[in-house]
């Protein structure tokens, strides 16, 4: 997440960076909160929480997160607090 994110204008790809990512079932994607507000990393949009898939909780400044991708598919995410804040992260 990059410095300056939690104020709306960096969508729709650079509040997340990269936005969006292809990685293969198995990997791990690493999420670094660079920013000094507090952010998320959850599943889904802000219309369609999808907590139980993955959710980071609060990210501090300078927190980080991981999250094993096992399986295939496609996984848009956003910031709870945030909700301007989206990227996707596609499984082969």
């Amino acid at each position: 997440m990059p410095a300056g994110t939690s104020a709306p204008g960096c969508e729709p790809n650079s509040c997340y960076s990269p936005a969006k990512i292809t990685i293969n079932a198995g990997d791990t994607v690493h999420w670094m909160n660079v920013d000094s507000a507090a952010h998320t990393v959850t599943a889904g949009t802000s219309a369609d929480v999808k907590i139980e898939v993955f959710d980071s909780s609060l990210l501090m400044a300078d927190g980080t997160w991981s999250h094993e991708f096992n399986d295939a598919g496609i996984y848009d995410y956003f910031c709870m607090v945030h909700p301007w804040m989206i990227g996707t992260v596609t499984v082969n």
